[in-house]
């Protein structure tokens, strides 16, 4: 679970990598193209920027399909009113970026901003609680426990994160079903989701190094009392394209 510097770098490289072919090609969300289009035109992106490989096949769920959460692309268009979930990954140097981002095409109506807001606000509390020393169910509670109290409990139905490497699933599991506590160095997804069969969904995800105060001076981003080190950074505001 535990990576050294340079693996760490190698996995920053990754998630910089998808950040970057995300941003490059969030202009092709647009009506009429299909979930599969988009889906290839992310991948080429980011071998284009230097990926050696895709982390996993891409996630292009839109409009209900968004209510699956590994939704396989296919041909449904994009529509005016959708939610549009992307989760992608490149590979570099043997490690695996993931990243989930939700956006939406056209005016949201009310339920869309509001499943949307909840999500984002669990994230944060979720990213917040990822810290050396916890526990992964307390890690997991932080951001569930808010998603229940709004109302949503019955639609997030996966854990809350995993640990990212050389496998783009590894240890630690970030559940409430799960034990460990979390430890300096571990690299881990934060990924809660609001899923309304039927409707739509939300997911929000960014990979992230916990980090201590010691190992936190190998890394000017992770600031000075340690915590953690955003390795994914594209905007987690609500993007209405």
């Amino acid at each position: 679970m535990v990576k050294d510097e340079d693996e760490i770098a190698l996995l920053a490289r990754a998630c910089e990598i998808t950040g970057e072919a995300f941003d490059a090609v969030l202009p092709k969300v647009t009506a009429g193209r299909t979930e599969r289009e988009f889906a290839t035109a992310l991948e080429r992106a980011m071998i284009d920027l230097g990926a050696e490989a895709l982390a996993f096949d891409t996630i292009v769920a839109s409009g209900p399909n968004g209510a699956i959460p590994h939704h396989v692309p296919g041909d449904r268009a994009f529509a005016a009113g959708d939610l549009i979930t992307v989760d992608c990954g490149a590979r570099y140097g043997g490690y695996h970026a993931d990243m989930t981002r939700t956006v939406a095409l056209g005016e949201p109506a009310a339920w869309q901003r509001e499943i949307y807001e909840i999500v984002a606000v669990a994230q944060r509390a979720g990213v917040a609680a990822a810290t050396v020393g916890t526990d992964v169910r307390a890690v997991d509670a932080a951001a569930r426990d808010l998603i229940a109290d709004a109302g949503y409990g019955v639609n997030f139905g996966h854990g809350l994160g995993h640990g990212v490497g050389l496998e783009v699933h590894e240890a630690p599991t970030i559940g409430y079903g799960r034990t460990g506590t979390l430890v300096d160095r571990v690299p881990v997804t934060v990924e809660p989701g609001i899923y309304l069969p039927g409707r739509g969904g939300v997911r929000i995800e960014d990979t992230l190094v916990v980090r201590s105060p010691e190992s936190a001076r190998a890394d000017t981003d992770a600031g000075a009392a340690g915590s953690h080190q955003m390795l994914t950074t594209t905007t987690r505001d609500l993007l209405v394209l």
